[in-house]
């Protein structure tokens, strides 16, 4: 290598050295400072991207394992409240029992009753005060619903079902997850079965006769669906369908070809009850324990002007009867042991109001509605004493004439009316204001009414008449988010990252335990209210045991979550922190070379002074 000025090739080379060294020697001060192995991209390109995703997945497993905590949380508070109205049932059936013995009088159980009314009130108090975060737990009544502002419709039918000929459905029923919609049909009735997402057909047209018109009501029964028919020749049918086949339970018109049709049934006391319309001596009444039929009324009540009963609801109990009265007025009467005995003024004091079309009890209360070709049909209440009027005539419209339907759904009052000019209108009622709630006729005023108001799957299904284009289904917008999702894993599989603690089983207000009409003011009352209350406290115990299930499945999980987070922080721990004794052995390696590289330079820096001193002499 030659003496020169103008380039010291060894500095260079030591400051090359000196530069690689310190640069090494910071990455090592940096890794022991940090206690990383990875402080950038460019330590480790790859192993930075893996150590990252395994970051993020054990941020969301500790998030999920605070979710699940949260999830138990919840549960405890809503089987706090359930242990509360168990004790709440034990106190009504311990009541119950003590009125449903003889050696006491009414009076003595009207004061009996009034601690078990009390009971009742405080297990619905419950039921709709007992929330965790603001979320509902044990009743499923979506807060966010409101059923007082026009809601979106959906029709879930082709019309007419792709047959013009069925022009109204009448019948609803839940049966086996389905609902169940019956037709009328000038060839045969139709009963449709929609699973949710189509429909299909589950009996021949008319059961193989034509004269078989209308399907006018379907009701579950033991485990099996009944229909009642309207046959124009020889009178009423019911027939029963097993899931499978369709076999007649009746004689035609129970024996008496003027009864023509029955329209409403109603399942009370483990029995089925029918009830008809004779025009000749007044509509009847039968009840099927499932081998016969029993007549259980006399004709039109003892009156023969009341020739159709269209309504049959329980209430308090007791069976209520609701009639069609062209003379004085309709006229609702009460089964009371074996006898039936008239609870309203006939025609609610207006002789014009000759139907009572719909018939049902809600929060200790019966409501009715009926027809009035005058002023409009209207909406009558009953509390087991008087009946009020809540409604202005047709609703301020005299083209309502029909209010074909009362049904609660979402914890209000629902009607739908008759008209004939506009179509069919849906109301709510709030306890204080009623508001429509459709489009009248659902956009077509061929749809004159709604004869069908049911609920299915947390909607509110109605079916009209349509002659012109055939008979629509329209579903109220869904209730949604019944269940509560709790989500724990990093994913969104159901199979692997969460599950549904089942808030829609959890309904456990005096309505979802189905007990809202008991009343023990009476011996019977009484006695058919230990039944209702063992049931009661079934499904009330069922929801405590499948909380505490979810509640132990809850804690495995957080287990997991826990072993899981904890494995994971093990490998990116591998990935990610620093090595201290083999980072330790490097530091003090890049240590001394940085200072032999600098002392180096220091020598090498003085080279060229050796070329001065040949030049100089």
């Amino acid at each position: 290598m030659a003496l020169s000025i103008n380039h010291n090739l060894m500095a260079q080379n030591v400051a090359r050295n000196l530069s690689d060294h310190y640069g090494s020697l910071s990455t090592s001060t940096q890794r022991l400072s940090s206690g990383l192995r990875i402080n950038s991209s460019a330590d480790d390109a790859a192993g930075l991207a893996v150590r990252e995703l395994m970051r993020s997945d054990i941020s969301t497993l500790n998030q999920g394992i605070r979710n699940a905590n949260d999830a138990i949380s919840m549960i405890q508070t809503a089987d706090g409240a359930l242990q509360i109205i168990d004790e709440k049932l034990i106190r009504m059936k311990e009541l119950a029992e003590q009125a449903a013995t003889g050696t006491y009088s009414s009076d003595q159980r009207m004061i009996i009753n009034s601690e078990f009314q009390a009971m009742s009130i405080e297990i619905n108090r419950i039921a709709n005060a007992t929330n965790f975060n603001g979320i509902t737990l044990i009743n499923s009544i979506n807060p966010d619903f409101d059923p007082m502002s026009v809601q979106n419709w959906e029709q879930l039918n082709q019309s007419s079902f792709n047959s013009p000929d069925n022009i109204t459905t009448n019948a609803f029923e839940n049966y086996n997850g389905d609902l169940i919609a019956g037709t009328g049909n000038a060839t045969g009735g139709e009963i449709w079965a929609y699973d949710g997402t189509q429909w299909s057909q589950i009996n021949t047209d008319g059961f193989g006769d034509p004269n078989n018109t209308t399907v006018y009501n379907t009701k579950t029964y033991n485990g099996s669906l009944y229909a009642s028919v309207y046959n124009t020749a020889s009178g009423s049918q019911i027939w029963k369908y097993d899931g499978s086949n369709w076999s007649k339970v009746n004689t035609d018109g129970f024996g008496n070809a003027n009864n023509i049709y029955s329209e409403t049934m109603k399942v009370y006391n483990d029995k089925l009850y029918v009830a008809t319309r004779n025009d000749a001596t007044g509509s009847e009444v039968y009840s099927y324990d499932g081998s016969s039929w029993s007549k259980v009324s006399t004709g039109g009540f003892g009156d023969s002007n009341n020739f159709v009963t269209l309504s049959l609801e329980e209430f308090r109990g007791e069976l209520y009867a609701g009639t069609v009265n062209n003379v004085a007025g309709s006229q609702v009467y009460k089964l009371s042991g074996s006898s039936w005995i008239q609870v309203n003024q006939s025609g609610y004091g207006d002789t014009d109001n000759v139907q009572t079309q719909s018939l049902t009890a809600y929060n200790d209360k019966l409501y009715a509605g009926t027809a009035n070709f005058s002023d409009g049909g209207s909406v009558y209440v009953y509390d087991g004493q008087s009946w009020t009027q809540i409604s202005e005539a047709g609703f301020g419209d005299s083209n309502n004439d029909y209010i074909e339907n009362v049904t609660m759904f979402n914890n209000r009052i629902y009607a739908s009316t008759n008209n004939s000019a506009e179509g069919t209108q849906v109301w709510a009622y709030d306890g204080t204001n009623w508001a429509q709630i459709n489009t009248s006729g659902f956009g077509t005023s061929d749809n004159v009414y709604a004869n069908g108001l049911f609920v299915y799957d947390n909607q509110l299904v109605a079916g009209t008449f349509n002659s012109t284009s055939g008979t629509q289904i329209w579903a109220l917008d869904k209730i949604e988010n019944q269940n509560i999702k709790i989500h724990f894993g990093t994913g969104n599989s159901s199979a692997e990252d969460y599950y549904y603690v089942m808030r829609s089983n959890m309904t456990t207000g005096v309505d979802g335990l189905n007990i809202q009409y008991l009343d023990i003011r009476t011996q019977y009352g009484a006695q058919h209210s230990l039944g209702e209350l063992s049931s009661a406290m079934i499904k009330t115990d069922t929801v405590r045991a499948n909380l505490g299930a979810t509640q132990n499945r809850l804690e495995n999980t957080i287990s997991n979550l826990q072993i899981q987070s904890e494995n994971l922080q093990a490998a990116e721990s591998q990935i990610s922190d620093t090595d201290v004794a083999q980072e330790m052995t490097s530091f003090v390696r890049e240590q001394i070379l940085t200072q032999a590289a600098t002392a180096m330079l220091t020598q090498a820096n003085s080279m060229p002074k050796m070329a001065l001193q040949l030049i100089t002499g």
